[in-house]
């Protein structure tokens, strides 16, 4: 037995009705695999703002000290 991995999109009158058409063959098991949703920039920027994965500084050079202090250079 093989097995074969179709990406379509079932968002597309076409696509759907290949689905429902392959559903409907008794020889064929179908699986779908459910959707990723990629994040866009701001949802992960408030993704890392509730996982805590935010730091402040006052100005850039407290910066730059908190990340050498970080890696280990200072």
């Amino acid at each position: 037995m093989s097995s074969y991995i179709l990406e379509v999109n079932e968002r597309k009158v076409s696509g759907k009705h290949l689905i429902a058409y392959l559903k409907s063959l008794s020889s064929l098991d179908v699986y779908l695999k459910p959707q990723t949703k990629e994040m866009s920039g701001l949802d992960e920027a408030i993704e890392d703002l509730k996982m805590g994965r935010v730091t402040k500084h006052k100005n850039f050079e407290e910066y730059q000290k908190a990340v050498y202090q970080e890696l280990g250079y200072v």
